[in-house]
């Protein structure tokens, strides 16, 4: 199913699009501290069968907008194809590890946290891959290659990564939760070029952690010097 998915609203959106809907989303992580979103270690790394941006990308075409957390919510528990791929999974947890013992309101609240932190991935990603866009950066974003390659974007043959610096799960190209790009695809021929763009930690509970404007401007630069053919 994620071969078969088709791209196109991203394309069509404007940086005052993006945050926009960064202004009127409801708190993706509501009143969750991380102490207690990260208590449930079957929930840290936990994903259901359609990976967490194939299910954000379907969402957005089919309500053919960049979708806030509360579209999401109502996508997961209403909508056929939502239910299958995210709300009817997650349910299926929580239950699961009541029925082990855990309390519910304890595994609720971990599943919101990784329900929450993925979807400001999510946007974060949007936020981005727009902003190079509207820089002139012929970017191009699809959820298999984030899937199968922890590719968040490219442009020609430069993959493109967005990261948050966290000691817990990586920090430059040390041990992490995900293999890096760089190691899957490395040894290819011919080669990839990389651009990481490393965020510093959030340093504010309840708003959207994006990329400032030097991140992004240090991106264009170092994109356009890598593939300076690729310009939209």
């Amino acid at each position: 199913m994620v071969e078969a998915h088709r791209t196109s609203l991203v394309y069509a959106l404007a940086p005052a699009d993006v945050e926009a809907v960064c202004r009127i989303t409801e708190h993706a992580l509501g009143t969750v501290k991380r102490s207690s979103g990260e208590s449930v270690r079957a929930i840290v790394d936990w994903n259901p069968d359609f990976a967490f941006m194939h299910v954000f990308h379907v969402c957005m075409e089919q309500l053919g907008m960049l979708p806030s957390y509360q579209d999401v919510r109502r996508y997961a528990h209403s909508d056929p194809l939502g239910k299958r791929m995210l709300g009817e999974p997650a349910k299926a947890k929580v239950r699961e590890l009541v029925e082990r013992g855990f309390s519910e309101r304890q595994v609720r609240d971990a599943m919101r946290w990784r329900v929450g932190n993925a979807y400001y991935s999510f946007l974060r990603e949007m936020y981005t891959v727009v902003q190079l866009r509207y820089s002139g950066i012929d970017v191009r974003v699809h959820p298999l290659a984030d899937a199968l390659f922890r590719v968040d974007a490219w442009v020609g043959r430069t993959a493109i990564s967005l990261r948050v610096g966290n000691k817990k799960f990586r920090q430059g190209l040390g041990e992490g939760r995900k293999t890096p790009a760089e190691e899957l695809l490395g040894a290819e021929l011919p080669p990839f070029k990389f651009s990481t763009i490393e965020l510093a930690p959030a340093t504010r509970f309840g708003s959207v952690h994006l990329p400032s404007s030097q991140h992004l401007n240090a991106a264009v630069a170092r994109i356009s010097a890598q593939d300076p053919g690729h310009r939209n």
